[in-house]
């Protein structure tokens, strides 16, 4: 069941940040798209803000439980990896959200911005996709899940 959700919750985290990348490509298609730009941001944030509490309340506590000593310190290891990016998303959607002309006072450093969180994102995203549903496939932990 979890491991459904964490898939469900990948996927969609990918697809807006594909539509970012589209938009987000070069400064000089930014001013008419900003608002749908705000919009995407704020719906990644949303969504990703749901699954790192998914992962810090939920998963992440549960598989620290394990017995197996892989399963531990892997799920240690991606908890500590993720706080630091979840806090540079935090700052970026302060930034950009939060004072929405911000994005277009520097059309340039927004579109860098972007590029880089996306990147990091994108990045963590796939070493769960590869290491954590690898782990929870070999090494099945009881998280028990309300439906």
């Amino acid at each position: 069941m979890y491991r459904q959700k964490i898939r469900e919750q990948h996927q969609e985290i990918k697809g807006i940040i594909n539509e970012l990348r589209e938009d987000v490509y070069s400064a000089e298609d930014i001013p008419e798209n900003t608002i749908w730009i705000a919009l995407k941001l704020g719906q990644l944030n949303a969504v990703l803000q749901a699954h790192l509490k998914f992962e810090d309340e939920f998963l992440y506590p549960c598989l620290k439980e394990s017995n197996h000593q892989y399963t531990a310190e892997t799920a240690t290891k991606f908890s500590a990896e993720m706080g630091g990016l979840a806090q540079k998303f935090d700052a970026y959607i302060k930034q950009y959200i939060g004072t929405p002309h911000s994005i277009r006072q520097d059309l340039e450093r927004f579109v860098q911005d972007t590029a880089t969180l996306i990147d990091k994102i994108s990045t963590r995203i796939e070493a769960e996709d590869r290491e954590l549903y690898e782990l929870l496939n070999n090494h099945p932990v009881d998280c028990q899940v309300k439906k």
